[in-house]
């Protein structure tokens, strides 16, 4: 039964759901305001629709391309769940499942899940915890994975956030992203083996950047970038401007140390995003169409900023794997840090 568990700090308060190990709420004491989407009723998580919302999603988070992989010389079979391939672990995954509370304090909660051998076609009997642990002004969240044989281990929490009081959008959000490379999606919206450098593209956010001055739902494909694909990039708005019709973009650090990956800002308060996953998906909600518990989430009603491997990067020859040998404890950690501005 699903559990719903509350942890603080003299700063924020962290609503978390076991079912999913998801983060359901994100609230800021001193503004009085949640900047994260979600929902009240724990059900409401398991509903059909619900877009992945704050969920912890593995085993293997975003894409495997046409549902298989090889690994050890012996490919294996998934889940194909979204056109020919898998998303965030197939039909059943870590975020519809329940979670463990392992260990409960004031300010930390570790979740556990015990993942059988061939769930969705996964190799290993894989035991995985989400730790959730409040310091200060930052939220830290650390995934750790322990299998019995070699396997994927690629888990992300998918939590929405929008920093406005009102949650109508996030278009006058600010949003800065280091990276200086990002894959380019192929037809089914994965992130294919192109990459292209950001200078000089729509895509460049290496410096500070109003996502309303970027994303539009209106305008002609440039088929130079995407070969037609309506989700990455569209071309003038009349004035001379290049713009995206929707972030769903991977952007490429490929390295294990800790980084700052993504930047989000509005007028009042300004968050900052950690990690030693070497890749960031960052997807500005085109596609949000939900009733949560601050109204109706339409188009771009919140942005997901999920750290995580490249998607398909098991099929990839140039991309760091998420592969987790047998009986090597692994942990990966993300930092949500908040200041005012």
């Amino acid at each position: 039964m699903s559990k719903i568990i509350a942890i603080e700090n003299d700063k924020i308060v962290i609503k978390l759901l076991s079912t999913g190990a998801t983060l359901m709420s994100f609230y800021i004491k001193s503004l009085d305001r949640d900047i994260v989407l979600g929902f009240d009723e724990p059900e409401k998580y398991l509903a059909k629709g619900n877009a992945s919302m704050g969920k912890s999603v593995g085993r293997c988070a975003n894409r495997i391309g046409n549902a298989r992989f090889n690994l050890n010389n012996k490919e294996y079979n998934l889940q194909a769940n979204n056109g020919p391939n898998c998303l965030h672990g197939g039909e059943v995954r870590f975020g519809d499942r329940e979670w463990q509370v392992k260990e409960k304090s004031i300010s930390k909660v570790v979740f556990s899940y015990d993942s059988e051998d061939m769930e969705s076609g996964f190799p290993g009997n894989l035991h995985v915890e989400a730790i959730y642990e409040l310091n200060d002004n930052e939220l830290i969240l650390t995934y750790t994975g322990l299998s019995d044989k070699d396997t994927i281990f690629n888990m992300t929490n998918h939590a929405y956030f929008n920093l406005n009081q009102v949650k109508t959008d996030i278009l006058n959000h600010e949003l800065k992203i280091p990276a200086e490379r990002i894959n380019l999606n192929d037809e089914n919206g994965m992130a294919s083996d192109r990459v292209i450098d950001v200078k000089g593209t729509p895509f460049d956010f290496r410096n500070f950047k109003m996502i309303g001055d970027a994303v539009s739902a209106n305008g002609v494909v440039l088929n130079q970038y995407c070969q037609g694909i309506m989700d990455n990039i569209v071309s003038t708005d009349g004035s001379d401007k290049r713009l995206i019709d929707n972030l769903d973009t991977n952007y490429i650090y490929e390295n294990s140390v800790e980084k700052v990956l993504c930047v989000l800002r509005n007028d009042v308060l300004q968050l900052e995003i950690k990690s030693d996953l070497p890749d960031v998906q960052v997807y500005t909600g085109k596609s949000l169409d939900i009733d949560g518990r601050d109204g109706h989430y339409g188009m771009y009603a919140g942005i997901a900023m999920e750290p995580q491997f490249c998607p398909n990067a098991i099929n990839y020859s140039d991309f760091m794997k998420p592969i987790l040998r047998a009986n090597e404890k692994v942990a990966h950690t993300i930092r949500y840090k908040v200041n005012k501005i």
